[in-house]
């Protein structure tokens, strides 16, 4: 029995270490694809990170461009709504007193050749209605002197 209880251990112990060797071969291979898929990923997620960094440079320089752009854009605009508004000021706002001075302006000169008008008027009237008398005393001395 020494000698079956040996083989017996001889073989459980062979058997023992054959299947850890095995299960040693079978998780180094585990771990080797796990390793393989990991450096797989790795490699992936660098590509992916350095498509990511492009990306932002590339949407880093379009906001700075149309930023920029949009600032021109609004300077200008502010340039031009300054440029209407002094425009307007000048040309429009103070266009009412001119035109005030010039209506006030055309009626004192109305008013001035009104008068001369009629200051005319009533020398002609006058010189007319004095002709009239003339010619109305004449006739009446002429009339008058007839009947002497």
């Amino acid at each position: 029995m020494d000698n079956f209880t040996k083989q017996s251990l001889q073989s459980a112990h062979q058997h023992l270490s054959t299947m850890n060797s095995e299960l040693h071969q079978h998780r180094t291979k585990q771990l080797e694809q796990f390793h393989s898929h990991l450096i797989d990923e790795l490699g992936s997620f660098e590509k992916d990170a350095h498509s990511l960094k492009n990306v932002e440079k590339e949407f880093s320089s379009f906001f700075k461009k149309h930023s920029q752009t949009f600032s021109t854009y609004n300077k200008n605009e502010q340039h031009r709504l300054n440029a209407l508004k002094t425009s307007f000021e000048k040309n429009v706002c103070h266009v009412a007193d001119g035109e005030e001075n010039i209506f006030s302006s055309e009626m004192h000169q109305l008013k001035d050749d009104m008068k001369a008008l009629q200051e005319k008027l009533l020398k002609e009237m006058q010189e007319e209605e004095l002709l009239n008398i003339h010619k109305g005393l004449q006739s009446l001395f002429m009339l008058e002197e007839r009947k002497f």
